[in-house]
């Protein structure tokens, strides 16, 4: 197997996942990608599972060595019924209002067009920080969140 080597300890959140995910999107049948990191990658391991991915963390003395290869088999999630606020995790509300995923590109979160992205980042981000991260005015905020709160009515 080719094994690929990243280092993400430098890396300020969101920034690991976002390399995470755009090196295993490249990642082929034959190949391991291993991630060198500081912390356990906690949010990351579950969606790799439903991704289709197998894994193995180990802790080593620079931090966490994370391997990953392709399993083939995806794991759907359950939806469950969420407030939308500020505190609203943006992969729950994908998941629950997937009609959510244009509004939010509509409204810059544009690198939610990944399909691993979608899987990986949003699972670790409140809206609240979506919109930090992004330097979204308070205005634009309140009519992002008047837009998704219309996906719940219309359910």
């Amino acid at each position: 197997m080719k094994v690929r080597r990243i280092d993400v300890r430098d890396l300020e959140p969101p920034q690991p996942m976002v390399r995470i995910a755009r090196e295993i999107e490249k990642l082929g049948e034959d190949e391991v990608l291993e991630v060198l990191g500081l912390k356990p990658f906690k949010h990351l391991l579950p969606r790799l599972r439903e991704l289709g991915f197998s894994y193995e963390l180990t802790e080593v003395p620079e931090g966490y060595l994370l391997r990953i290869w392709r399993s083939g088999r995806e794991t759907p999630r359950k939806a469950e019924e969420l407030r939308i606020d500020e505190n609203t995790n943006v992969g729950k509300l994908i998941e629950r209002y997937p009609e959510a995923l244009e509004i939010l590109i509509r409204f810059g979160f544009t690198p939610l067009r990944s399909r691993v992205l979608r899987k990986l980042l949003p699972h670790t981000v409140t809206l609240g920080q979506a919109k930090r991260i992004r330097r979204m005015s308070d205005e634009k905020f309140r009519e992002l969140l008047e837009e998704l709160r219309k996906l719940q009515e219309k359910s």
